[in-house]
């Protein structure tokens, strides 16, 4: 292992809550699902890998059958055999982590082994989101909560076309970090804030996307009210319950809503898709 970072489920199921089931039983295993590496050793029957290949570890091992698992998405695995590095089975934050070949894939040479860390889960299930969304430069995002998510999200919605983007987070260091590096054009603190952000930046109508990063009650509302007409909300951020007046924030506004859970393995046009049929996980 060459890096390997603490991820904000890993802080809340793991270190406060000890979840003891489903997707986030932690099983009192080595930690760590953020992790990058180069192959020291491999086993009999690996097809692609080669000793000394710098690898992103995918953190969700999967059965490889089922239905989720052949359309990229081992984290939605339906059978028992699903084991997550770091949490039903043993993670990166050791010397050495025993990986399925299937999870392990290239890392390009211009990244180093903490850009992959990162990218392995934080801005992986940011650009998710945002392929969700059909994120473009038609749009103007709206980022709620400038975690490390969320400050992913930023950028990664910039690079892929939209016009303006804002953030929102209670904390003022988050929101000082966001302006400082560039990655928004505008944040805010509080609702009321924002809503006034909102409507100067985008004439009143509000943001093409938004994503919650957050799992925080009071911005997700907030974010959905300051959403325009037809637009698109994401949902990341784990945690948190959302009280919402459905006839006038969904309903009247003809919302799209979307809960998108990590990445997939599969290429981009696969991820826009609820049900892709077309393409097939990669092994590289």
């Amino acid at each position: 292992m060459r890096a390997s970072s603490i991820c904000g489920s890993d802080i809340r199921a793991i270190y406060r809550e000890h979840t003891g089931c489903g997707a986030e039983g932690y099983r009192g295993v080595i930690a760590g699902h953020e992790t990058c590496g180069q192959v020291v050793k491999v086993g009999p029957g690996v097809r692609d890998l080669r000793v000394d290949d710098r690898v992103v570890v995918y953190h969700i091992g999967g059965c490889g059958l089922c239905e989720e698992c052949r359309r990229g998405y081992p984290i939605g695995c339906e059978s028992e055999a699903r084991a997550a590095y770091g949490w039903q089975r043993d993670g990166g934050h050791a010397d050495y982590l025993l990986a399925d070949e299937v999870s392990c894939m290239a890392l390009p040479e211009s990244l180093t082994h903490v850009d992959g860390t990162l990218v392995s889960c934080g801005f992986a299930t940011a650009y998710q989101g945002l392929l969700r969304a059909r994120t473009s430069g038609c749009d103007q995002l709206l980022v709620t909560g400038l975690d490390p998510v969320g400050l992913a999200a930023a950028p990664l919605g910039r690079a892929l076309g939209a016009s303006l983007v804002i953030g929102s987070d209670p904390a003022p260091e988050r929101v000082a970090l966001a302006t400082s590096l560039g990655v928004v054009d505008a944040a805010a603190q509080s609702s009321e804030e924002l809503d006034e952000l909102v409507a100067v930046h985008t004439s009143g109508r509000g943001c093409e996307v938004r994503i919650d990063c957050s799992g925080n009650a009071a911005a997700s509302e907030s974010a959905v009210r300051n959403t325009r007409t037809s637009g698109s909300c994401v949902f990341v951020g784990e945690g948190g319950t959302v009280t919402l007046s459905v006839s006038e924030l969904l309903i009247h506004k003809q919302l799209t809503v979307h809960g998108s859970w990590v990445s997939s393995t599969t290429c981009g046009n696969c991820s826009r898709n609820s049900r892709p049929r077309t393409c097939t996980p990669s092994r590289s």
